[in-house]
């Protein structure tokens, strides 16, 4: 089965899509079948590869780069639409 997302760092909570995944299709990484997107995603956008919670930062690169405004959910998209900055405290 080929990928159709990359999972850059062990410690990352999203996947980057290498192609454009339709909501339905199977999530896969390094020939695995994971989940199923719950969006469309297009090519280079961030797919959830497990729950966060609202608030919760996501990591990509190993790296925080963003926080969730919400809850996001395995296999949704994250994007602009749930996420803000890092708020540091």
């Amino acid at each position: 089965m080929h990928s159709n997302a990359h999972k850059v760092n062990s410690a990352d909570n999203v996947a980057i899509a290498i192609k454009a995944i339709k909501k339905g299709d199977a999530i896969v990484i390094e020939g695995e079948k994971l989940f199923v997107a719950l969006d469309d995603i297009e090519p280079s956008h961030k797919i959830a590869l497990l729950e966060i919670d609202t608030g919760a930062t996501v990591i990509r690169y190993g790296e925080p780069i963003v926080q969730a405004t919400r809850a996001i959910h395995k296999g949704e998209h994250v994007h602009l639409h749930n996420t803000q900055p890092v708020q540091n405290s």
